[in-house]
């Protein structure tokens, strides 16, 4: 019995040795699998932009790549899982047979009766069932471990920190930020350095600069979503956010503007006015109490935004930080709520504004101006100011300026002659037109070798 006792502890090294393998292909199988859920989430949430653009090969590859490698760990995990099953089913017939042996071969007298054979083959039987049990536990056992490992390190994850966030009464403005360094997480590197930001009380601010410049980490910073790194945030008041992408209850229009406060109906009827909802609400099956469905998918995207933005103006908040929420509209439409809502002469013309953006008509009309670049503060100032300085504002102007109506940046343009110069102003928009013309041949150029090959495969 010691021979065969001798063979098991022997056997759980090796058993534990590939254990550990189990774990480490269960963690790379979750890790792909993580990666294939989040994709096909994107896809799913894009589709009609995937089709748009025919982006269904290039999306499809990746998902297959992503699936190649899950076929791949899951192969090794199979074979890894026969071995350790092969292992446990021959042991007790190698202990049996060791156990036989061992008592023969130990000495001339040991002579095997068929009552030691058959005691110690009950005693074996009795081992028989919990080593056949014992590999499919070793395996669940890591398949848990690794569950719980995930779900360890998302329950205990670390918390927003709610003191990043000053809230100093005695600041005279309502918006600061000093000597503010930003990030992600702790591990990630900054993504805004050195801002020194002072919003004045009851101002309209805007923040342009290109993308990816650090605008909506600007005012995610403002909210205590960022890791801050060094400096000082300090926010005086109550805050309303509307976000660049508008999310929606599974309620009606009503409550979903509302959003749990008491109805002051005139109040909502020119709120509703001011953003432009009172057509839409017209032509909806139920009026303002139609059923939004899940994630607004019975409205369209102009449509979320301009809910979004009437849910945060109904709230009557002290400070509102908007994201870019005039680039889902038309341009009509953008000019209507920016002179009803979000102007001087708007609903919030009493409240402290920040207004991320890069529709360049609005820009004159604000009180002031930060412009973003690689995460830092570039420029800072009146309109006048820094269309003066020549720097990077007047190049963010130069550049979305084809986007706009001729009309509406006349002025613009007559300002720009005047600071650049006629002949250096002239210059400077045939090279950014050449420029734009090149990307969009290159882009035609593409299309065309795509539908070519669509063609060829068709």
């Amino acid at each position: 019995m010691f021979s065969g006792l001798a063979l098991m502890v022997v056997a759980i090294p090796v058993n534990a040795g590939m254990a550990s393998f189990t774990r480490k292909f269960q963690l790379e199988q979750m890790l792909n699998k993580d990666k294939r859920v989040k994709l096909m989430n994107e896809i799913l949430s894009g589709v009609k932009v995937l089709k748009l653009y025919g982006w269904e090969k290039s999306f499809m590859a990746q998902i297959l790549d992503i699936r190649d490698k899950e076929i791949h760990v899951l192969k090794k995990t199979g074979y890894l899982g026969a071995m350790i099953n092969f292992i446990w089913i021959s042991i007790p017939f190698l202990i049996t047979l060791l156990c036989f042996a061992t008592y023969i071969f130990m000495g001339d007298g040991n002579i095997l009766t068929p009552d030691k054979a058959f005691v110690t083959l009950s005693y074996l039987n009795i081992m028989r069932m919990p080593m056949a049990v014992l590999p499919f536990m070793i395996i669940g056992l890591v398949q848990v471990g690794v569950s719980l490992d995930r779900v360890n390190r998302y329950m205990n994850g670390e918390d927003l920190n709610e003191s990043a966030v000053g809230h100093d009464e005695s600041e005279a403005d309502p918006l600061v930020i000093q000597k503010g360094t930003f990030s992600w997480g702790k591990e990630e590197k900054p993504v805004l350095e050195d801002i020194n930001i002072h919003v004045k009380k009851g101002s309209l601010t805007a923040v342009v600069g290109t993308v990816g410049a650090g605008k909506s980490s600007l005012i995610s910073a403002f909210l205590g979503e960022l890791d801050m790194d060094q400096g000082r945030v300090n926010v005086n008041g109550t805050v309303a956010y509307v976000p660049q992408q508008a999310w929606m209850q599974n309620t009606s229009l009503e409550n979903n503007i509302l959003f749990s406060k008491d109805s002051n109906r005139k109040r909502y009827t020119e709120i509703i006015g001011a953003c432009a909802l009172e057509s839409d609400i017209a032509i909806l099956p139920g009026g303002d109490q139609t059923e939004i469905g899940e994630k607004g998918i019975n409205l369209s995207g102009g449509q979320k935004q301009r809910v979004s933005l009437a849910r945060a103006v109904y709230s009557d908040a002290d400070l509102y930080l908007m994201d870019d929420p005039l680039s889902a509209v038309d341009s009509h439409v953008g000019k209507h709520i920016f002179e009803k809502v979000i102007s001087h002469e708007g609903l919030l013309k009493d409240k402290t504004r920040i207004l991320v953006t890069h529709g360049i008509t609005y820009l004159p009309k604000t009180d002031f101006i930060i412009v973003l670049k690689n995460g830092r503060v570039s420029e800072q100032g009146t309109y006048k100011q820094l269309i003066e300085r020549k720097g990077d504002f007047a190049d963010f102007l130069l550049e979305y300026m084809n986007e706009e109506d001729e009309e509406d940046v006349e002025e613009i343009k007559h300002q720009l002659e005047e600071t650049l110069g006629k002949e250096e102003f002239q210059k400077e928009l045939v090279r950014r037109a050449s420029v734009n013309s090149q990307d969009h041949h290159h882009q035609e150029e593409q299309e065309a070798v795509h539908n070519g090959e669509v063609g060829t495969e068709k």
